[in-house]
């Protein structure tokens, strides 16, 4: 393996959330199997005292592994590409791993998602004197714990395997992916122009049950759901759409279906704000529908299931109109500097 400090930081990240995600999940097995809420016994207390470790273990857990994250982002857009023959941009990057990145930034994104479910539970459970989630917490680190494992043992084989000697294509491949015109004007058989609106129309549905769950006072179980179902279907046609049409104004060029350039410098790194923004909205829509959950479930957690419910809402909310700015800017300013549409 190569060394580099970047990759060094990303390795001690993983190894110390690892650590402390395995001392979580041997406690919360304990939890799960012996759990006794109000038995004032030594057992049930000790464990209560272990409980409350496991939960700081898994917050630091959480942060540790999410900064590995991007330190590996950083690290494959911006730093390693110079190193790769050939690799102008994390394309070139991720092919010289075998393709084993992709599938390391895929199960690291899986962790977080999980470990984010199992954070929104363990504050919930805290914020309650009888913390009635606590078993349901437990069960949560201990489905997290495993994928995070796995994933920071596919990032050391990842970077155990990155090719620094053979020259990579790159970004060409992007380009031999298009064999013909009708190919470069649609995706997965859908034209551009039907996925644009697709995106803009469920973009504004977004928006508009997300502000509706920051004004109510109250749960709305419907509500919640039809959040996390947009956002759930929303989030992939908008990075699809991101990368096959929009990309082409931060580009300058047309049919440079590349991901990895938006996070170059001379794109202004604008691919930290977009896909931050679709992260965002991909996690805290179904932590909507979570804290709404819990809140009809819980009588006793509802004001604070219902309070992070409308947290979760506004962050959707500001995620999408930063999310526009950013992609709708560039067009809005191409078509009024010559008339048309760069895409046609």
């Amino acid at each position: 393996m190569m060394v580099h400090p970047l990759i060094m930081a990303v390795l001690a990240c993983d190894t110390a959330a690892v650590a402390l995600l395995v001392m979580g999940a041997v406690t919360s097995a304990r939890v799960v199997s012996g759990w006794q809420p109000g038995a004032p016994t030594r057992d049930q207390l000790g464990l209560e005292r272990r409980s409350e470790a496991a939960s700081m273990q898994g917050r630091w857990a959480l942060g540790i592994f999410g900064v590995g994250s991007l330190i590996l982002i950083v690290a494959v857009s911006g730093v390693l590409p110079a190193i790769v023959p050939g690799a102008m941009c994390g394309t070139g990057v991720t092919q010289a791993t075998g393709g084993l990145a992709d599938r390391a930034l895929a199960l690291r994104l899986l962790a977080i998602a999980l470990l984010c479910a199992w954070r929104l539970h363990d504050r919930l459970d805290r914020s309650a004197p009888t913390a009635p989630l606590t078993v349901q917490t437990a069960k949560l680190l201990l489905l997290a714990a495993p994928v995070a494992v796995v994933a920071a043992l596919d990032t050391v084989s990842a970077l155990a395997s990155l090719d620094v000697h053979t020259p990579v294509d790159c970004c060409s491949v992007v380009f031999d992916q298009v064999t013909s015109t009708s190919e470069a004007t649609a995706t997965l058989g859908v034209s551009d122009g039907l996925l644009t609106r697709l995106v803009i129309g469920l973009g504004v549905m977004l928006m508009g049950t997300a502000s509706w769950l920051t004004i109510t006072r109250r749960g709305h179980r419907a509500a919640s759901a039809l959040l996390a179902s947009i956002a759930l279907i929303w989030t992939p046609l908008a990075a699809v759409a991101l990368v096959r049409i929009f990309s082409a104004y931060q580009y300058g060029v047309l049919h440079h279906h590349c991901p990895w350039c938006l996070f170059l410098t001379g794109h202004r790194l604008v691919g930290y704000p977009l896909f931050g923004a679709l992260l965002v909205i991909f996690l805290d829509g179904f932590a909507v529908f979570l804290a709404t959950r819990i809140a009809r479930a819980h009588p006793d957690l509802m004001s604070n299931s219902l309070s992070r419910a409308r947290i979760g809402a506004v962050r959707v909310l500001i995620a999408v109109v930063v999310f526009g700015l950013i992609v709708g800017a560039p067009a809005a300013a191409w078509r009024l500097k010559y008339g048309v549409w760069m895409t046609g």
